[in-house]
């Protein structure tokens, strides 16, 4: 491992967190966060100067994401978050001005929309043989996406969904509970490790890739989702604002619309028990267990469609993505 490390800085690629992990010659690598390009870039030397040094050392590199029968399987947890042109991490709450975090729960519900209606293809991103094996045990979540925000988050999102919040005043939102928000940023909860893509403070792990795979793929796929809930929120804020006569009252509307409308995705349990399968089936939200499964979805041309829509992507320079991918392996 040390060796590791020394050839990973030579490459300048920043390690930061290296430990044990639960299986047997099972461990934990993370880089410091960085911009997704590079991110994912950094992640396949990782693999790449792991296994020239296991050679080095007699030692055979596994990145096979499962392994062991009944222990611990090896995958990476893409901690993904956005940022504005300022630097500044939307996903993270930290204004001094209740009224302010407007544009926090506004990101997150457009983040829980993205998720909500691009499920399939960001389950079909993860997909392979090895992760099939792997996914649904073992602190690996299941193949059913779903999102965990925390009790706090929760909360607030379905007292929005209620209606029992309309108006963006300070009273009100505090009211709702979003004075507290900067809280969370402490990573308040266990971060649930059996939800595949979860709300972790200032950040969402997605913790359904497997340990073989380029997350370029997976990351390529969240972000376009993510691009397009954007454009969409956008031309509906537009509309909002006319209708509502003030930015503010506008946004709010625009949150609890896309809160109602992406809530079947939101899951705050127990994603290994049999009782949200079948709740899952219930909320119609995609069951893809197989890779073969998965990857049929590839074949319709409607769930493709976003990644074609010239309109999410303007000339003008986008926002940029951070990530940074932990393996178990």
């Amino acid at each position: 491992m040390v060796d590791s490390e020394h050839e990973l800085y030579r490459l300048g690629i920043p390690v930061k967190t290296r430990h044990n992990e639960v299986a047997p010659s099972q461990f934990e690598l993370a880089p410091i966060f960085e911009n997704c390009n590079i991110a994912t870039d950094h992640n396949t030397l990782v693999m790449d100067t792991m296994k020239r040094i296991a050679n080095k050392h007699g030692f055979m590199f596994l990145i096979h994401e499962k392994p062991f029968q009944g222990l611990n399987g090896s995958g990476k947890h893409c901690n993904w978050s956005i940022s504005n042109d300022k630097g500044e991490n939307l996903p993270r709450s930290r204004a001094r001005r209740p009224i302010r975090n407007l544009r926090f729960l506004a990101v997150m519900a457009i983040v829980l929309k993205a998720v909500h209606d691009h499920s399939d293809m960001l389950r079909a991103s993860i997909a392979s043989p090895g992760n099939d094996h792997r996914l649904g045990g073992n602190e690996a979540p299941p193949a059913i996406i779903s999102v965990f925000l925390g009790s706090l988050l929760n909360n607030i999102y379905e007292t929005i969904e209620n209606g029992k919040v309309n108006e963006a005043t300070d009273a009100q939102i505090i009211d709702l509970g979003v004075g507290q928000i900067p809280k969370i940023s402490k990573d308040y909860t266990d971060r649930n490790r059996t939800s595949p893509f979860a709300f972790t403070g200032n950040k969402f792990e997605f913790r359904a890739v497997g340990s073989s795979a380029n997350p370029a793929v997976p990351m390529a796929i969240l972000n376009a989702a993510v691009a397009e809930a954007f454009y969409l929120a956008s031309g509906r804020l537009k509309e909002l604002i006319v209708k509502k006569g003030g930015r503010d009252e506008a946004v709010m509307e625009l949150v609890r619309q896309l809160a109602t409308e992406s809530k079947d995705i939101r899951f705050e349990g127990n994603n290994y028990s049999a009782e949200w399968r079948e709740e899952a089936k219930r909320r119609k939200l995609p069951i893809l267990d197989r890779t073969a499964d998965a990857l049929k979805v590839m074949a319709d041309k409607k769930p493709l469609s976003f990644l074609r829509n010239s309109r999410c992507c303007p000339k003008k320079r986008f926002n940029r993505g951070t990530i940074s991918v932990s393996s178990d392996t």
